[in-house]
């Protein structure tokens, strides 16, 4: 009979495994075992440790005069008993995109007056004249716009300016699947959505968070935009699973035709203020990510580095709230 190996035995046999390998030589051997384990399919193996789609926490509910508009309805409990996520509801719209790869997705659009809804006439094309910066908004790889509502209402609040939610391929209700290139492709037909709405690109900064920080790289380097915000962002793809950056054997070189969102290679052919956030204390993106991005952006569209020494991950904003509104504003 087949031999039953306790899980303590198990994890020693691992650590043995680890320290007579190398982190590198290990993790490199690991992704090489996915890679079969995935039919040897390189974007299966991307999308297998990038996208984490949550449940839909909204849905939309069309207009009932233009179905390509429509509003948010959250459906999780704690968001629409919320009276934040309520505000941020009432503020926005939503505006149906069809991205070049066939995806339909939903654009949701947080106005900075929210006194009152706009007619559709004048929603239709934005008022240059009085044009506040509109920032648009690429989140990370575990969260839908709907969750991020809350966020894009505070920042429309306190920065005076307008929001523009980007939903993924696969993510919330948005059809297709999540990967590197829907991405694009979603960012793309967002950003083409505003400047066809009267958005001059010289009003648009678009805001990558995390995993969003890809598409945010790639729009800069073949889009005009008036600048980019990075925030916990990643040098590409797979150095995220790099377990030592500087030492042979690592994934990113073994493995580099897995490779995507190539940041370190796009950020440097932008041509439009790069401003990087990192939290020092980072473990799922660790902070020399954020860092060697900010040494590779161009000096002359260089904009100073936010680094706060305490925060991680998923608490760069709660860490400091004052702060982090200083700086980005």
């Amino acid at each position: 009979s087949a031999a039953v190996v306790s899980p303590r035995a198990h994890c020693a046999c691992v650590r043995r495994l680890w320290a007579a390998m190398g982190a590198n030589c290990f993790a490199s051997t690991s992704i090489g075992c996915l890679f079969f384990c995935k039919g040897c399919n390189a974007e299966k193996v991307r999308n297998a440790f990038t996208f984490v789609p949550p449940q839909p926490s909204y849905t939309v509910e069309s207009d009932p005069e233009d179905k390509s508009r429509g509003r948010i309805v959250y459906r999780m409990s704690a968001l629409h008993g919320s009276n934040l996520y309520r505000q941020a509801a009432e503020a926005s719209e939503v505006r149906w995109v069809t991205t070049r790869k066939g995806s339909r997705v939903p654009v949701v659009w947080v106005r900075r007056d929210v006194g009152h809804r706009q007619p559709q006439a004048s929603r239709d094309q934005y008022d240059v004249d009085a044009a506040p910066l509109v920032l648009l908004h690429c989140h990370g790889n575990a969260t839908d716009i709907g969750m991020m509502m809350g966020p894009y209402f505070e920042l429309s609040k306190v920065l005076g300016i307008e929001v523009v939610g980007v939903e993924y391929s696969g993510y919330g209700v948005a059809s297709g699947k999540p990967s590197s290139g829907n991405t694009y492709a979603d960012l793309e037909a967002a950003y083409d959505l505003l400047v066809a709405s009267g958005v001059p690109p010289s009003r648009i900064v678009a805001y990558g968070q995390s995993v969003g920080s890809g598409p945010v790289s790639n729009l800069a380097a073949t889009r005009q935009l008036c600048g980019i915000i990075l925030h916990s962002p990643l040098l590409s793809g797979i150095k995220v699973v790099d377990p030592q950056p500087d030492n042979c054997c690592r994934p990113s070189c073994v493995w580099r035709c897995f490779d995507f969102y190539p940041n370190d290679t796009r950020i440097r052919k932008i041509r439009c203020p790069a401003f990087i956030m990192h939290g020092q204390r980072d473990d799922i993106i660790p902070f020399y990510h954020g860092y060697r991005l900010h040494q590779a952006v161009p000096k002359e569209v260089r904009w100073p580095a936010y680094f706060p020494p305490r925060a991680g991950h998923n608490d760069l904003v709660e860490i400091d709230m004052r702060a982090y509104f200083g700086e980005i504003s």
